[in-house]
């Protein structure tokens, strides 16, 4: 059982053996929020309701009169309760997740109450957007169900909790049961309200190529909001964020985390009241945003996932990994190796003919590549960035496609191929044929950005179109894989295929396109292994993740920058889901470059051709470790953060494979050190187990790798200087 209901005290508890979640149904109907921490056996709601001498009064719901109520009794005042669905427009104003305008009955006055609910088991899917999974054995999901008082609005709650991981999810839909139309202006998936204020606030911000800066500042009085309305999660902001206790480090102190399974506009609200109590909110951003929901209509909003730990901000991070790729992949490459990549892009760019590719694929075999990624430049006119997109046809003027497929595969290598089929050329032959197929507003001059528009997702034909334009390649030609991009910012969001009183929903309705065109083709062909991409980090989101095991994570070249992007991303996403590359950036050595790239996919970006042989050997000594220790240690492993390059002078990142055996040790500093003493602990090891390590050949007991640390003190550490330790378990 991990679900359980008091019928008598009409409350719910969600557990298993490290986490408890209790929420309750109190007198006056509405879902009351009681605790989420550490497994507790028992809750006193008594103890906990109780407030204090103003506590005493409530409002009657009969007479609407005020009346005292003794001491011990069970009551509720709105504006102090922790609330599971706050009302909107009575005495709470800290802030509703939903808002629903309703012109017939002349009121927004919205106040949810309970109806009725179940428990499943196992963990249900949703009709329209995409959502974590789990088997029924291990995991039990309860629903319940609320009704506006004053309409025909119903809102269905879900909560997940699975048995092997310290995790909540949460997840709803609106539906209208009435006859008559109303507006959802607001809808956040999640409310949850915590009873102190004590706590730092952790979250993600930054521009491309400068992805997952790290901002952490105690909260305070008022309210925290951090969102995107660029169309898509973006690169500014990331949909996932942390609560921690001061206290709270690696290893120790309670900490939470709140990730969000959407690609498009979020937002998430923390605000502290006056009472120093915390509510988090958090969903799809209001900004732009009016949903029009007819008779038996239903919204789906997008699911949360809710961590906890106990033992650290490590353990949460952990956590966070094991879901993503337990619960949250649906791809079959979720957990098997996808090889070493090759992508042409900043070798060739869009200049190139057959004979070049092929001169690359066969260069690219030395340094161990098993995919070969055509990237831009093979299709329509595209031989500049004003044509071909839109036009999704091979350019056989250019390339002789299938030679080039012929030829990979006669290497022993996958051949993967370059799409974004959300945007289109002006020029593009897509466009001029259908001018109505890009979201473009009426009494506004049309804009351009990066030579596209912006394709109108939102209408399901124009997805069709794109549909029916890729099957056509991917049924003549052998694809393995597909490289998916996205480049521009989403604006001048009016569709031609609805009416004004709809507009509201265009950017919900262009997720849904997206999420739906990636369905089908997966559908159609299962063995594709699908690569998110928004010029990099732009989509990286639980989302893109439920239908692309990897996301092109930063175009960033710099090695040292991009050690810090994938540093910060391994906070709230496993090393498996970040595509990094090995490329031509004159920074540091290819070496290096590929020893941090080896902390994600791997794959290679550069010209193969003007590689010297030491650079060759260099890179052919990763290919091997990534060969030996990628899938049980990076892909599947357990990472450990050791060292933060944001408070120090060095990187400290380790994994380790769930048997404790083999483990891989990247350390690197930033600035030059010279000598002084320096033991670096490890984490994650069998302290009973010996180990020997790469480093200086020596081996040791497990226990001391924990507890005494790496000796670097004999070590000289120049600027830049990375190592990359392996570590296997032998008999002592």
């Amino acid at each position: 059982m991990l679900i359980y209901y008091n019928e008598k005290e009409r409350y719910f508890h969600l557990f298993n053996q490290r986490i408890s979640y209790y929420l309750g149904i109190n007198d006056f109907n509405y879902l009351q929020h009681f605790y989420f921490g550490p497994y507790l056996e028992n809750l006193d709601l008594q103890n906990l309701t109780s407030r204090g001498d103003w506590g005493w009064q409530y409002l009657d719901k009969e007479s609407n009169s005020e009346k005292m109520v003794p001491w011990t009794h069970f009551h509720y005042y709105e504006d102090f309760s922790m609330m599971e669905l706050p009302t909107h427009g009575g005495f709470d104003k800290r802030g509703a997740p939903i808002i629903i305008h309703k012109p017939d009955l002349n009121t927004n006055y919205t106040k949810f109450t309970y109806v009725s609910h179940q428990i499943l088991k196992g963990k249900p899917g949703m009709e329209t957007l995409p959502s974590s999974f789990g088997k029924d054995e291990a995991c039990m999901t309860l629903e319940i169900v609320l009704k506006d008082e004053l309409s025909e609005a119903y809102v269905h709650l879900f909560y997940s909790i699975f048995e092997d991981l310290d995790v909540i999810t949460r997840s709803a839909y609106i539906e209208n049961k009435g006859k008559n139309s109303f507006h959802v202006v607001k809808a956040y998936s999640m409310t949850l309200d915590l009873p102190d204020d004590n706590y730092y606030l952790t979250h993600f911000y930054g521009d491309w190529c400068k992805e997952k800066n790290i901002c952490r500042r105690k909260l305070h009085d008022g309210k925290e909001r951090i969102q995107s309305n660029y169309g898509f999660t973006s690169h500014n902001e990331n949909p996932v964020f942390f609560l921690e206790r001061p206290d709270t480090n690696e290893k120790n102190g309670e900490a939470y985390a709140f990730s969000l399974m959407y690609s498009s506009n979020f937002a998430f609200e923390v605000d502290v009241s006056k009472w120093n109590s915390t509510r988090i909110l958090f969903g799809i951003n209001e900004e732009d945003f009016s949903y029009c929901l007819d008779e038996n209509e239903k919204l789906f909003l997008p699911e949360v996932i809710m961590a906890y730990s106990s033992t650290g901000r490590g353990a949460l991070s952990r956590t966070l990994h094991d879901f993503v790729r337990q619960h949250i992949i649906r791809s079959p490459y979720a957990f098997i190796d996808r090889g070493i990549l090759f992508n042409s892009w900043e070798g060739a760019t869009i200049d190139f003919d057959t004979q070049k590719i092929c001169d690359f694929i066969e260069h690219s075999k030395i340094l161990n590549t098993e995919v070969f990624v055509l990237d831009d430049g093979w299709f329509g006119r595209r031989d500049n960035d004003y044509d071909g997109l839109g036009d999704w046809y091979v350019n056989e003027k250019k390339v002789d496609l299938h030679r080039v497929i012929e030829h990979c595969h006669k290497q022993n290598m996958k051949f993967g191929i370059w799409f974004e089929p959300e945007m289109v050329n002006p020029l593009s032959d897509y466009y001029q044929n259908n001018p109505h197929c890009i979201l473009k507003e009426d009494n506004n001059p049309l804009t351009i950005a990066r030579h596209q528009f912006h394709l109108d997702f939102s209408n399901p034909k124009v997805v069709d179109d794109i549909y029916e334009q890729m099957i056509k390649i991917l049924d003549t030609y052998e694809i393995d894989y597909i490289k998916w991009d996205y480049n521009r910012v989403v604006y001048e969001t009016y569709s031609y295929a609805y009416g004004k009183e709809r507009q509201g929903e265009i950017y919900h309705r262009l997720v849904l396109g997206y999420y739906s065109l990636l369905s089908r083709l997966i559908k159609r062909y299962p063995h594709i292994m699908f690569e998110g991409c928004a010029s990099g980090g732009g989509r990286f989101d639980l989302g893109t993740l439920y239908y692309c095991p990897q996301i092109w994570c930063s175009d960033e070249s710099d090695p040292i920058q991009r050690m810090f992007i994938q540093y910060n991303t391994s906070l709230g996403y496993p090393l498996s889901t970040m595509g990094a590359h090995a490329n031509a950036n004159p920074i540091t050595s290819y070496q290096t470059k590929a020893q941090i790239a080896l902390f994600g996919t791997y794959g290679y970006e550069m010209n193969p051709n003007r590689l010297s042989e030491k650079e060759m050997e260099e890179l052919s000594e990763v290919a091997k470790i990534y060969k030996e220790y990628h899938q049980s240690v990076i892909e599947n492993g357990t990472l450990y953060h050791i060292s933060s390059p944001n408070e120090t002078n060095f990187l400290g990142l380790q994994s380790v494979s769930k048997d404790q055996s083999t483990s891989l040790f990247l350390f690197m500093n930033l600035l030059k050190e010279g000598d002084r003493y320096r033991f670096v602990r490890l984490q994650g090891l069998d302290p009973e187990a010996y180990y020997w390590n790469s480093y200086d050949q020596q081996t040791f007991k497990g226990e001391y790798y924990l507890k005494v640390g790496m000796n670097f003190s004999r070590d000289w550490f120049d600027e830049f200087r990375c190592l990359l330790i392996e570590l296997k378990r032998v008999e002592n």
